[in-house]
């Protein structure tokens, strides 16, 4: 089991192994970007906008821009504040601006929040398919003993392990590919964040999930790797596992693959909290007037859910009782 620059080390000698699970939009992506030895960026990728701070009047637009997410947290949100002074740091720790994406992150915790309180103590929290790894990094600070697991493709992966070092360098790093790796990990209390590879992502059962978070990538995934995920939220071994999923209702994938939100396996008796069109993903903003711009059309459509799941056991679906807190 690798830790802290050993995992960049590795994950960077493998960034052109090809990804068993990959779906054909990632086939595609994956060949748009790379990362150098020493963290450097070189392409374009989808995993979320990059933008060193560097010109104070960018900086000035992008936190003009911002205010109707900002005036929409306050409002909402109890917890908002606190989250996103730890956005602000993590973009400070990384070198970057505070983006759209960074908002979307902050304000999808935000509501998380409300409903699932954030122990010491207590399950995982899975963060699958992370964005330079901002909800990886914002979990780790929110919460300073909990082990975090955040699951990714080779490159993406790289991407999220690079970006969590630099925002939490005081939280040890894990990569785990076997279910000893996963045990050791978990039992090791030094060891905060736990990297797997989406190839290897069948020790994720090891752990105890109470929170899993996946933010616009399902809809990016094979179906069957969606399945996958939900086998493993409904059967790991803690009592309650919570799944926050925003994603768009359809996406049709390179080689003619529909994503549909619908399909997902969920499950009649899952208990809803949340269920409803993300407002912070379907409204964008530009230097293009009229500034605030709306995601028109069926298949721009991004709903998020906030289920507690059916846990699953030996192949039988278990009650619901009360719902346990997470934490």
């Amino acid at each position: 089991m690798l830790l802290n620059d050993d995992v960049l080390r590795a994950l960077h000698s493998r960034q052109e192994q090809v990804d068993r699970s990959a779906s054909s939009y990632w086939t595609e992506a994956a060949g748009s970007f790379s990362l150098t030895k020493s963290g450097t960026m070189e392409g374009s990728t989808l995993v979320g906008l990059l933008a060193p701070p560097t010109d104070p009047l960018r900086v000035l637009v992008h936190r003009t821009l911002q205010l109707p997410f900002t005036a929409l947290g306050r409002w909402r949100y109890r917890h908002y504040g606190q989250i996103r002074r730890l956005g602000g740091l993590i973009a400070s720790r990384t070198d970057r601006m505070f983006t759209y994406d960074m908002m979307r992150q902050v304000l999808s915790l935000a509501l998380i929040h409300e409903h699932v309180p954030f122990g010491e103590e207590g399950p995982a929290v899975l963060v699958i398919g992370d964005g330079f790894g901002v909800m990886t990094s914002l979990l780790a600070l929110l919460t300073q003993r909990r082990k975090i697991i955040t699951v990714n493709l080779n490159k993406p992966l790289l991407l999220d392990t690079t970006y969590i070092r630099r925002a939490v360098p005081e939280a040890t790093l894990a990569l785990v590919e076997t279910d000893a790796d996963m045990d050791t990990a978990l039992a090791d209390k030094t060891i905060r964040v736990i990297a797997v590879q989406a190839d290897h992502a069948q020790v994720i059962r090891r752990a105890p999930i109470a929170l899993a978070i996946n933010i616009v990538s399902m809809q990016e995934m094979n179906p069957d790797t969606v399945v996958a995920y939900f086998a493993t939220l409904r059967e790991n071994p803690a009592p309650e596992t919570i799944l926050y999923c925003a994603n768009k209702l359809t996406k049709t994938l390179p080689d003619g693959t529909v994503a549909r939100f619908s399909d997902y396996p969920w499950r009649s008796d899952d208990t809803i909290m949340v269920d409803a069109i993300c407002t912070w993903n379907q409204w964008t903003y530009s230097r293009r007037p009229p500034f605030w711009h709306y995601r028109w059309g069926q298949s721009r459509i991004i709903w998020h859910r906030l289920a507690s799941l059916t846990k699953i056991r030996d192949g039988v679906p278990m009650l619901h009782g009360d719902r346990k807190q997470a934490g």
